[in-house]
């Protein structure tokens, strides 16, 4: 694996979710192009994430919901935690 395909594959999943800058972008797109086995792993990611947001969606129970807020109102701001020397 070179150099190139380590950066790439480090940065696949910032890549794929768009939370890399114009310059890193367009450096991995570059290598894909030049690489037919980090493309077909990039691809294989793109296509799997895709399926899991598109299959893997589920009515969460209201009873679930409404103890998620009570539980999240009684920990307050700051989770809980109670002061130092309390």
């Amino acid at each position: 694996m070179s150099r190139f395909c380590e950066q790439a594959h480090a940065e696949l999943y910032s890549y794929i979710d768009g939370e890399l800058t114009w310059y890193r972008k367009s450096r991995i797109k570059w290598h894909l192009r030049r690489c037919p086995p980090c493309a077909g792993g990039f691809s294989f990611e793109e296509h799997l994430k895709q399926r899991v947001h598109d299959d893997c969606l589920e009515d969460v129970p209201q009873e679930l919901v409404d103890r998620l807020r009570t539980f999240l109102r009684e920990q307050g701001p700051t989770g809980g935690a109670s002061p130092k020397g309390a």
